[in-house]
């Protein structure tokens, strides 16, 4: 049981070194993570787009003193 968590534990390390060693494996990693926090906006979006094709309703039209929204 010990034996097996070191395994892993050794091949996790040595596949993320070689994934952030070349320039390709970096590009995947930092898109990766560019998805992962876009994920959190698509998904407050996901009533928006459902209603009416991804056009948001801003709150900002409400508000009298908004100058862009007249």
């Amino acid at each position: 049981m010990v034996r097996r968590r070191l395994a892993i534990g050794i091949a996790v390390c040595a596949l993320a070194t070689a994934t952030l060693a070349t320039p390709t494996g970096r590009a995947v990693v930092v898109v990766s993570l560019v998805r992962v926090a876009e994920a959190g906006t698509k998904v407050l979006r996901l009533p928006c787009w459902n209603v009416d094709g991804n056009k948001c309703f801003s709150l900002d039209r409400l508000d009298p003193t908004c100058p862009q929204c007249k």
